[in-house]
C-alpha cells in the first residue's frame, strides 16, 4: 500500500447487506475516514452503492480493496509437515513459506488463510519463529481455512460489475480474532449470517476449529415467505422487526405488521425454533473442541446478534458468557488489522516524516512563516465522564477526530442522586487542552456553581430546569462572554423555557434520565427536538440544540433528522475500539 497519499476501501459483502469502511491516507497517518452500510439482496447495486457514498466522503476513488464476507463453502484442517537437511542448516522465511505451499487442499477449494499453530525441531520445542535457528530439521504445525473457489470466481465477478478489484480476501472469524483475540486467551465466534452461519475458536489469534452451516436468516425469511404467502422482501423486513427469543403471551394478540393478519407469535413460531436448530447444530459440532480446550467467551456477530433474547439464549446453550458485538464489527475488525499490519512500515514513514518537518519548521521560523492549520468543526461532544481525562492519551485520541469540544458533567449529590465532576476537573482539562468546554451543571445553586466553572475555563455552561436561580445563572454567564444554555429533562416540556428562551445560546435536550451514563436513549424524546427547532426557525432565533444521553450511532440520524445541532456521547466513544470511525458513525448523512 501507498502509505503518502492513497485511499484504502473495505467490505464486508453479506447476502443482504454490504458494511463499508474507507481511510484517506497521507504521510503514513489517516487524515479522513468514511463509513456506510446499504441492506439489499441486490449485491451489485448495495456494493455500487456502497462505494459512490463512501468515494463522495473520502474525496477520490479507492486504490486498494479488501473483502471480506460470505464467500460460500468452506474447509478447515490442521496439518503437520516436516522437512529434513542433511547437515545443520539455517532455517529461511523461504523454507517455512515452501513447507506451507505444500499443505493440500481439498478438490475446488483453495486455502485463503494458512496459519501456523507451533514450529518444533529436535532441540527446541514450540518456537515463536523458526526463521534463523540453525538445526538439520523443521517440523510444523498449520491450521488452514479454505473456500470454494466457485464461490470466490462469483465474488470476483459481482465486485468486477461494480468496477472494484481485490487485494485481498479474509474470512470474517480471521479479522474478528484479530482484534478482539487477547494473548493467552481462547475465544469462541459466532457470526449469524443471512445464508450461512459460522463458528470458529480461536487461541491467541490462531483457529483451533472453524465450522459453517447452510443455515441463516435468509431460510428464516423464506420460510415465512412460504407459509404467509407474501413477498420474500416483506417476510425478511417483518422478521427482522419481530424476531425475539423472549416471546410474549400478548404477542398472539399484537400484529406482526399492519399489512397483514397474521400476529407476532406466529412469525417467532417460525423464527425461534430454527435459531435453536442452527445452535444445536454448532454445538453438537463444536461440543468436542469445547471439552479439550475451554474457551472462556463467544463474541457474537451478524444481523440476528441484536435481537431480544440472543445472546442470552446462546450463552445458556454453551454455558458460556456471549457478548455481541456492533453490526459493522467484521469490517472495522478488517480495517483495523489491515491498517496494524503496515504499523512498523508507518512507524519508519512518520518518523522521516518528522524529522523532515521539524527542518522545515527551523527554516520557516528564520522567514516568520507560520504554517495555516485547516480545522475541520466536528459536532460530536465526547462525554469526559467516560474516559480517562488525565490521560494524555486521550486527548491525543480526541484530536485524531478533530474533536473540537468536551462535555463535561458536574453532580453536586442533591439535584441527582450522585456525586461526579467537579470543578477542579474543569481546570484540570483546561490545563490540557484548549478545546472548548462544554459544562452541564446538575446542581442546586446553578449561579454559584456557574461562576466558578467559568473561573476554572468553562466556554459553555449548562444549567438544568427545575433549580433555583436559573435566570441569575443565566445572566452571570453570559455577562462573563460564555455562552449558556439550558438543559431539558425527559420529563419537561419545552414550553417552560418561553420566558428566557430568547436569552440562551444552547438548549440541551436530555434523552436519558440525568444522573447515569450507559442509559438507553429514550424516542419520545425526538419530538422535543423538533419542537424546539420548529420554534427556533418561526421567531428567527440563533440557539443551538444540542442532545445528550445514550447516543449511538443507531439514533444519531433520528436526532440530526429533528434538527440537533450538537451530539453529545460517552459509552459509545468510549468502548468503540476505533475512535475516529465511531466519531464518524455518529455524524450526519447527507
Amino acid at each position: 500500500m501507498n502509505l503518502n497519499d492513497s485511499a484504502f476501501l473495505c467490505l464486508d459483502i453479506g447476502s443482504s447487506a454490504v458494511h463499508g469502511i474507507a481511510h484517506r491516507v497521507r504521510g503514513a497517518r489517516i487524515v479522513r475516514s468514511a463509513m456506510f452500510v446499504c441492506e439489499s439482496f441486490d449485491t451489485v447495486s448495495a456494493i455500487k452503492t456502497v462505494i459512490d457514498e463512501m468515494e463522495s466522503q473520502i474525496g477520490r476513488h479507492f486504490d486498494y480493496a479488501y473483502i471480506t464476507g460470505n464467500f460460500g463453502e468452506s474447509r478447515f484442517s490442521i496439518s503437520g509437515k516436516s522437512t529434513i537437511w542433511s547437515n545443520d542448516h539455517k532455517i529461511t522465511a523461504t523454507d517455512v513459506k515452501n513447507q506451507a505451499s505444500k499443505i493440500p487442499a481439498p478438490d475446488g477449494f483453495f486455502p485463503m488463510h494458512i496459519i501456523p499453530l507451533r514450529y518444533d525441531s529436535p532441540h527446541i520445542r514450540n518456537m515463536l519463529s523458526p526463521i534463523g535457528h540453525i538445526d538439520n530439521q523443521l517440523m510444523s504445525t498449520y491450521a488452514s481455512i479454505f473456500y470454494s473457489r466457485g464461490a470466490i470466481g462469483e465474488i470476483n465477478s459481482t465486485l468486477r460489475h461494480a468496477h472494484i478489484q481485490s487485494n485481498g480476501f479474509y474470512d470474517p472469524g480471521f479479522v474478528l480474532a484479530a482484534t478482539y483475540g487477547r494473548p493467552h486467551e481462547i475465544t469462541m465466534y459466532i457470526d449469524l449470517g443471512a445464508q450461512y452461519t459460522t463458528a470458529s475458536i480461536w487461541a491467541d489469534r490462531r483457529p483451533l476449529w472453524h465450522y459453517k452451516t447452510p443455515m441463516g436468516g435468509t431460510n428464516m425469511s423464506q420460510s415465512i415467505a412460504d407459509k404467509f404467502n407474501i413477498p420474500f422482501v416483506d417476510a425478511d423486513r417483518i422478521k427482522r422487526a419481530v424476531f425475539t427469543m423472549l416471546p410474549s403471551q400478548t404477542d398472539r394478540f399484537a400484529p406482526a405488521d399492519i399489512a397483514y393478519d397474521f400476529s407476532r407469535a406466529d412469525i417467532n413460531d417460525i423464527v425461534v425454533p430454527y435459531m435453536q436448530s442452527i445452535i444445536d447444530d454448532i454445538r453438537l459440532a463444536a461440543m468436542p473442541i469445547i471439552e479439550k480446550h475451554q474457551p472462556t467467551k463467544i463474541i457474537l456477530s451478524g444481523g440476528a446478534a441484536d435481537a431480544d433474547g440472543v445472546v442470552d439464549f446462546i450463552s445458556n446453550a454453551f454455558g458460556l458468557p456471549c457478548e455481541s458485538v456492533h453490526g459493522d464489527a467484521i469490517v472495522r475488525a478488517l480495517g483495523e488489522y489491515i491498517w496494524n499490519s503496515y504499523a512498523d512500515v508507518r512507524a519508519k514513514i512518520i518518523a522521516r516524516h518528522d524529522r523532515n518537518s521539524k527542518r522545515i519548521e527551523r527554516i520557516l521560523k528564520i522567514f516568520h512563516r507560520k504554517p495555516k492549520k485547516r480545522h475541520v468543526f466536528v459536532p460530536i461532544l465526547p462525554s469526559s465522564m467516560c474516559f480517562d481525562m488525565n490521560n494524555p492519551a486521550t486527548y491525543t485520541t480526541f484530536d485524531t477526530a478533530n474533536i473540537s469540544m468536551i462535555h463535561i458533567d458536574i453532580m453536586d449529590g442533591l439535584y441527582v442522586n450522585k456525586i461526579a465532576g467537579s470543578i477542579d476537573q474543569i481546570r484540570a482539562i483546561r490545563s490540557r487542552t484548549t478545546a472548548h468546554l462544554h459544562v452541564h451543571l446538575m446542581t442546586e445553586s446553578p449561579n454559584a456553581w456557574a461562576a466558578d466553572a467559568i473561573a476554572a475555563g468553562a466556554d459553555t455552561v449548562i444549567v438544568s430546569t427545575n433549580t433555583s436561580g436559573v435566570k441569575n445563572a443565566i445572566r452571570t454567564i453570559k455577562s462573563s462572554g460564555r455562552r449558556a444554555g439550558i438543559a431539558l429533562n425527559p420529563n419537561t416540556p419545552p414550553s417552560i423555557l418561553k420566558p428566557i428562551l430568547r436569552d440562551l445560546d444552547e438548549v440541551m435536550v436530555m434523552t436519558v434520565e440525568p444522573g447515569a451514563s450507559g442509559q438507553e436513549f429514550m424516542p419520545a424524546c425526538l419530538h422535543k427536538i423538533s419542537v424546539l427547532a420548529a420554534t427556533r426557525k418561526k421567531y428567527g432565533l440563533k440557539f443551538t440544540i444540542s442532545v445528550d444521553g445514550g447516543i449511538t450511532d443507531k439514533n444519531a440520524q433520528m436526532c440530526w433528522d429533528a434538527g440537533a445541532d450538537l451530539l453529545v456521547s460517552g459509552s459509545y466513544l468510549s468502548h468503540s475500539t476505533d475512535f475516529p470511525i465511531a466519531v464518524q458513525s455518529l455524524l450526519k448523512k447527507h
